[in-house]
Formats: structure tokens, C-alpha cells, sequence
């Protein structure tokens, strides 16, 4: 979890449950970017600041509407989006294993379709051969979801 623990700031952590807990003593397991006095500090600054501003209960309902509309283009696009899976803000979509736009090209779908959304406006990144992934900043609000999906959706249909 050490990306979005420190907020930018380099700080590493993992979360290990039983019967496992006991595997890893003081000492044993050495780290660049561990609990360090600095970045213990930050990473409960960022703690406060998700709990003060509601931002897990953003992700989940708003995590949840995107991936229904996802869900939706899929059905609308089934030549196009295969699937969408995901969690929260963390999701990724899966392209349609042949799309009639990418068959010229030597590079997974879904670099293609990265770079096609890229050029729209829409940051993603691949994620394997055909999935692209979306994982937005927190503190997204729906309008700006609602905007990305609107670009999503108009290449997705140029595409079909």
C-alpha cells in the first residue's frame, strides 16, 4: 500500500494477517522506504485528511456508480468492452479481443486503447494485453467522473 499512503511522499508499508504475523521480526525485513519518522508523519496527515474530507465513503459510492455505468457501455458495446471489473476506484476494463480498429497495429488493444483515450483528454493506463485501468484521485468529484465517462463512451462508439 505505499502508493497512496504517503500522498506522493516516498513511504512504504504491508499489511499482513494471521497466521503470518508472526513471520517477520524486528529486523528481518529491511526497507528504502519504510515507517520513517518523516514519513510516518505524512502518511497519518493523509489519514486525517481522508477521514475530515469523507474520501472512503467518496471511492465507495462513487466507485460504485462508475463501474454500473462501465457496466452500462459494456452492454451498449459489447464488440468493444468485454468486461469491467473492479473495486472502488480501482477498475479496469477489458476490450473486446478483436476490434476491427486495432487489427493493423502490433500492440495490445490495450496500449491502443490507452493511447486513443489519452489523446481524448482521459489519463489510464494498460493493464495486461486488453484491460485498461482507471484509478482516479480520491477526491474525484461526479462531474468529473460523468466527463471522463462521456470521452470514454464517444470513443468506444467510434470504435463499434
Amino acid at each position: 500500500m505505499a502508493k497512496s499512503l504517503g500522498g506522493g511522499f516516498p513511504i512504504g508499508a504491508f499489511w499482513v494477517r494471521e497466521p503470518h504475523a508472526n513471520l517477520l521480526g524486528p529486523g528481518t525485513h529491511g526497507t528504502t522506504f519504510g515507517g520513517t519518522p518523516l514519513g510516518c508523519a505524512v502518511a497519518l496527515k493523509i489519514f486525517e485528511v481522508i477521514e475530515r474530507d469523507g474520501l472512503a465513503n467518496n471511492v465507495r459510492q462513487l466507485g460504485d456508480w462508475l463501474k454500473a455505468e462501465l457496466l452500462k457501455l459494456k452492454a451498449e458495446f459489447p464488440s468493444v468492452i468485454s468486461e469491467v471489473r473492479g473495486l472502488g476506484f480501482l477498475i479496469g476494463v477489458e476490450v473486446a479481443e478483436k476490434i476491427p480498429a486495432f487489427a493493423g497495429s502490433d500492440k495490445p488493444a490495450s496500449i491502443q486503447m490507452v493511447n486513443l483515450l489519452h489523446e481524448a483528454g482521459v489519463v489510464t493506463i494498460p493493464s495486461g494485453a486488453r484491460t485498461f485501468r482507471l484509478l482516479p484521485a480520491l477526491n474525484l468529484k461526479r462531474s468529473e467522473a460523468a466527463e471522463g465517462l462521456a470521452i470514454i463512451r464517444a470513443e468506444v462508439k467510434k470504435l463499434a
